[in-house]
């Protein structure tokens, strides 16, 4: 049996969460395509699952995953779901601070690029659309729909950033 469900997260951490929280009631994940989950029901509590953002991961990385007994579920632009048996432990990706500080930093930098871009396409838009009648209705919704994209990333980057501060804090309690 399968179940489908939409969800729109813009936290990873909760997103995780609720993964987990399917898995943990037997719903086992099979893929997600932003937004769109598809379960399908299993043994509850069988899995533990973690998510990444998986820019610019090489074949090594993935196949080294392979090795650790790590499956990967599902990929889909540029996030990645894997999922590891509960029996086996204990399972994070990153297990040091530094190597989580340095994650969501590239997750940030590449969010703020994505802003930016939104932000640079919605204002040309507008100003097209309040300059040209004939195009103007579809430049002015284009110009205002990439300048409501650009307002929500601002959400995770200031969770990010959030979290990039009490990781610094912790590295400066560990480095003394």
């Amino acid at each position: 049996m399968k179940k489908r469900m939409y969800r729109f997260f813009m936290d990873y951490e909760k997103e995780e969460r609720w993964v987990n929280d399917m898995a943990d009631r037997g719903w086992n994940l099979k893929k997600t395509v932003a937004g769109y989950f598809v379960f399908e029901k299993g043994t509850p509590e069988l899995y533990i699952y973690r998510n990444e953002f998986v820019n610019r991961k090489s074949k090594d990385y993935f196949e080294f995953l392979d090795a650790m007994n790590i499956e990967c579920v599902s990929k889909f632009g540029g996030w990645a779901y894997y999922r590891k048996l509960k029996s086996e432990g204990p399972f994070e990706i990153f297990t040091d601070t530094t190597s989580k500080f340095n994650y969501i930093k590239s997750m940030n930098r590449f969010f703020i690029l994505v802003l930016l871009l939104n932000l640079m396409t919605g204002i040309y838009n507008i100003a097209l659309g309040l300059w040209e009648s004939a195009a103007g209705l579809v430049n002015t919704s284009v110009g205002c729909m990439s300048l409501i994209v650009a307002l929500l990333l601002v959400i995770p980057i200031v969770k990010n950033e959030n979290r990039k501060k009490g990781l610094k804090q912790d590295l400066h309690i560990f480095e003394g």
